[in-house]
């Protein structure tokens, strides 16, 4: 646990330190959770750089922050999430837990992601553009909060 809270702090340094506006840096830290609660496995980086790219937000607070939200580690359970409030949407009721999500999700690969996902992509994706504004809202103001007060700091003690 200690080593994931590490990996915390030094993304969150890295994203801190950026020469940019805390505005612009919280913008992208949002931009990029948004990005990260979609299922697009493997995309969310290009996704990411080329959004960023587009609506001139720092770049690489978009992908750190993509990367952080949506990791190995957390994958199962965002793809999990947004897969229940699509069938709370949908008013259907499946019998799939996040045991079995997390197994059918290792089964994915470039090829057969189609095949696999196909029973539980409608209520996956519908699920993820309700939970992605709302989590990239939460994440730009937080992030916004904590840049805004990191910077402020930081300019104090030099």
């Amino acid at each position: 646990m200690k080593r994931i809270w590490r990996w915390l702090k030094e993304s969150f340094l890295k994203i801190a330190r950026l020469d940019s506006t805390p505005l612009k840096i919280a913008i992208g830290i949002g931009l990029g959770a948004f990005i990260a609660m979609f299922p697009i496995i493997g995309f969310q980086f290009l996704t990411g750089l080329l959004l960023s790219l587009i609506f001139r937000v720092n770049k690489v607070s978009v992908v750190i922050t993509t990367q952080v939200v949506c990791n190995p580690l957390s994958l199962p359970f965002l793809f999990f999430l947004d897969f229940k409030v699509g069938e709370k949407i949908l008013k259907v009721n499946s019998s799939l837990t996040i045991h079995s999500f997390r197994l059918l999700l290792r089964e994915v690969n470039f090829r057969n992601v189609f095949t696999v996902l196909g029973d539980i992509a409608k209520p996956l994706y519908l699920g993820s553009a309700v939970t992605a504004p709302v989590i990239g809202l939460i994440a730009f103001l937080l992030g916004y909060f904590l840049i805004k007060k990191f910077k402020t700091k930081r300019k104090h003690k030099i």
